[in-house]
C-alpha cells in the first residue's frame, strides 16, 4: 500500500506535466486597429515561430515593423525595431532555461555503528528542500525523490511582463549630417508587449550512498514551458518633425497588433551530483559537493540552457540539541560553453523540527559578475517536510523574490515525495 501511494503521487505529477503539454502548438494572429488586416504579405510566410525562442523575433513578420513608404522617403525603422525585440528576447533566453532543483539531501541519513552492528540515524530532522547539509545517506542507502514545481514569470528587472516597453529609433542617416537625428528622424516606434511565461517542472532524483561519506546522484527534469506574447506598435511623432505624416504603417492601421503563442515539453538539463562528508567535528560539519549540469535541454524552446556547467560547492552545517540545524552552501558555477554565464550560487538558512516534522527557511542567491550590471538574484524559501510512516516523506515549499533583478516569479511552488531504502 505504501509503495502504491508513492507510485500514485509520481503518476499524479506526470499527469500534471502531460496535461500541460497537450496544447503544444504555435498560434499566430496579426491584426490592425479594429482587427483590420495589416496587409503585410511577409506575415503569413515567416510569422510562424519554429521554437519558443523565435516567438518574440517573429513579431510583425520577423523582419521588424515595415512602414508605408512616404513620398521620396523609405522608412528606416526595420533594423532598429528588430534589434530592440531581439535584445529583449536574448536577455530572457539567458535566464528562463535555469530551473530550481531540489536538494540531494534525503530525509534520512545513516552510518554504520560497529559497536551495535547495524546502521543508526545520524540526523534527527528531515533535511532542507533546496539546500544541502553535510551528512550523507550512508553506505548502501538509496533515496528516490519526485517533485513538481510550477510558477509564472511576472517581472523582468522590476518591469511587469504584461506591460513591457521596447522603443525603436529611426536611423540617423536619411537627411542632414551623418549620425545626427534631424526632423522626422526623431520619430520613434513604441512597441508595447504583454508577455506570459508559465513553467511546469517534474524533477525525478535518485541518490545512492557509495560509502558512509560519499553520495552520488542524478536528477532528471521534465519541463513544460508555455509562452504567449501580444504586441502593439505605434509611431510616436517627434515635436521636431515638420512633416508629422511621414511615418505611417503599411496597410494604414494606426496601431498594428500581433500575437504569438506556443508551448513545449521535454527533458531539461540533466544534473549529475556527488557529495563527500569531509569532517564531522564537534563544532561544525563540512562536506564538499560537485554538480555537473549537462546541456540536454532544448535551448530553442527554453527547456534548458543548451550549455554544460560544472559547480564545486562547500557545505557547512551543524545540528544543535538534535532539533536545530543551520547550514551554508557556497559554490561557483563554471559554464564550459559560455563563460559570461558563470555565477556564484549560495544558500544560507536553517531547519528545525523532529524526525516526523521539519520546517526550514533558506536565502537562495545567484550572482553573475559578468552581466552588464552584475545580476544578483535573491529568493526566500520556506518549506516543510512530514514523515507519515517509515522512510516516506512528503514536502511542500514556496519561494518568493527578495529583489527585482532578472526574470522573476512572484511565487514558485514545489511539492513532492521521497523514500529512502
Amino acid at each position: 500500500m505504501r509503495y502504491g501511494m508513492i507510485l500514485g503521487l509520481t503518476m499524479c505529477m506526470l499527469f500534471c506535466v502531460a496535461h500541460e503539454s497537450t496544447a503544444d502548438h504555435t498560434m499566430t494572429r496579426t491584426s490592425g486597429a479594429g482587427d483590420e488586416a495589416v496587409g503585410l504579405s511577409s506575415l503569413s510566410q515567416v510569422g510562424r515561430a519554429k521554437g519558443l525562442a523565435d516567438l518574440l523575433p517573429s513579431l510583425f513578420g520577423g523582419a521588424g515593423i515595415p512602414l508605408a513608404p512616404a513620398s521620396g522617403h523609405a522608412p528606416h525603422f526595420t533594423v532598429s525595431s528588430t534589434a530592440a525585440i531581439n535584445q529583449l528576447n536574448n536577455q530572457i533566453a539567458r535566464e528562463i532555461g535555469v530551473f530550481p532543483f531540489t536538494s540531494s539531501q534525503g530525509g534520512f541519513t545513516y552510518a554504520f555503528d560497529s559497536a551495535q552492528g547495524n546502521f543508526v540515524r545520524t540526523t534527527q530532522t528531515l533535511g532542507p528542500i533546496f539546500a544541502e547539509k553535510a551528512p550523507t545517506l550512508g553506505r548502501g542507502k538509496l533515496n528516490f525523490n519526485a517533485s513538481y514545481t510550477f510558477y509564472t514569470f511576472n517581472r523582468f528587472d522590476g518591469a511587469s511582463l504584461d506591460n513591457l516597453r521596447v522603443t525603436a529609433e529611426h536611423q540617423p542617416d536619411s537627411i542632414g549630417e551623418a549620425n545626427v537625428r534631424e526632423g522626422f528622424e526623431n520619430d520613434t516606434i513604441l512597441i508595447a508587449l504583454d508577455l506570459s511565461l508559465r513553467v511546469r517542472l517534474l524533477s525525478l532524483t535518485a541518490t545512492y550512498g557509495l560509502t558512509d561519506r560519499l553520495d552520488v546522484g542524478v536528477l532528471l527534469p521534465i519541463v513544460n514551458v508555455n509562452m504567449n506574447v501580444k504586441a502593439n506598435a505605434r509611431v510616436l511623432t517627434s515635436p521636431d518633425n515638420p512633416t508629422p505624416d511621414t511615418h505611417t504603417f503599411a496597410g494604414a492601421p494606426t496601431s498594428p497588433i500581433d500575437e504569438r503563442q506556443s508551448s513545449a515539453t521535454g527533458v531539461g538539463d540533466v544534473i549529475l551530483r556527488a557529495k563527500y562528508h569531509l569532517l564531522d567535528g564537534s563544532l561544525v560539519d563540512l562536506a564538499g559537493a560537485f554538480l555537473a549540469r549537462l546541456g540536454t535541454g532544448d535551448a530553442r524552446n527554453f527547456l534548458g540552457t543548451g550549455t554544460t556547467s560544472l559547480r564545486p560547492v562547500l557545505i557547512v552545517s551543524r545540528t544543535f540539541a538534535g532539533v536545530f540545524t543551520p547550514h551554508i552552501n557556497i559554490g561557483y558555477d563554471f559554464n564550459v560553453d559560455q563563460g559570461s554565464r558563470n555565477a556564484m550560487e549560495y544558500a544560507a538558512g536553517f531547519e528545525v523540527g523532529s524526525e516526523q516534522f521539519t520546517v526550514g527557511f533558506d536565502l537562495l542567491g545567484t550572482y553573475r559578475p559578468r552581466d552588464a550590471n552584475g545580476t544578483h538574484i535573491v529568493n526566500g524559501s520556506l518549506g516543510g517536510k512530514w514523515n507519515p510512516f517509515r522512510q516516506f516523506v512528503l514536502f511542500l515549499n514556496a519561494q518568493i523574490p527578495f529583489n527585482d533583478a532578472g526574470l522573476r516569479s512572484n511565487l514558485i511552488t514545489t511539492f513532492g515525495a521521497e523514500y529512502s531504502f
